[in-house]
């Protein structure tokens, strides 16, 4: 069973569409990468499967489930690491990664478990607890991608 189906998803922005009409199954357990030209619909198409864009034409469906009518359970399920994020970096890791783990509604032990495990994963444990506004654009994406892994996504976008 396809873990994501997409079915003659089509977007348009003023009146230009970005998505004509893309057909895509995915596996589970399959690892795909998105590729084309700025402004082929790579990003559209990221945003409308993590339910971002709720106007689009087509069916788009994720772990079962459509993402017009179920967007916050899917938002649950999935990790999103976008391109470019706002990142609270008057913050140290270890406070934005308490905020991330209460939006997923995760109880303490488990957010501090898992915050720093994944601190130490990624060789940022020794600065935890310092302000993210002196990281560097690399540190700040990895605390970004341990926000998106900390709540243990079936599917990581």
């Amino acid at each position: 069973m396809a873990i994501i189906e997409i079915s003659t998803l089509k977007k348009q922005y003023a009146g230009n569409y970005v998505l004509k009409g893309i057909n895509l199954s995915i596996e589970a357990g399959q690892i795909v990468g998105y590729i084309g030209p700025n402004g082929a619909g790579k990003s559209t198409t990221i945003k409308i499967l993590t339910g971002i864009i709720s106007d689009f034409e087509g069916t788009a469906i994720v772990m079962g489930m459509d993402v017009r009518e179920n967007p916050v359970e899917i938002k649950q399920k999935i990790g999103y690491i976008p391109e470019q994020a706002a990142l609270y970096d008057v913050l140290t890791p270890i406070e934005y990664l308490r905020f991330v783990g209460k939006l997923y509604q995760l109880q303490d032990a488990m957010i501090e478990k898992k915050s720093w495990e994944l601190l130490g994963l990624f060789e940022l444990g020794d600065k935890a607890n310092s302000r993210m506004n002196g990281y560097s654009k690399g540190m700040k994406q990895k605390v970004l991608l341990i926000s998106g892994l900390i709540h243990n996504p079936e599917i990581i976008f």
